[in-house]
């Protein structure tokens, strides 16, 4: 069950970072400040690193 879990919760923060992504992207397009595009893109690298937290750990555990 904790497996099935964490691959649920890795792709989870997968779908958010590249939520992220993509609103950063529009807010780009529409002229949006540099600044604030920038904490889309940071926050958007950070659950992309929990992501592949997860799925290394879900990978080292087989």
């Amino acid at each position: 069950m904790r497996g099935r879990r964490s691959r649920l919760l890795a792709w989870w923060y997968v779908a958010i970072a590249i939520g992220f992504v993509l609103l950063a992207i529009v807010r780009a397009i529409l002229g949006e400040k540099l600044w604030l595009i920038g904490i889309r893109v940071i926050l958007a690298l950070g659950f992309a690193a929990l992501a592949a937290m997860e799925f290394r750990a879900q990978n080292k555990g087989r």
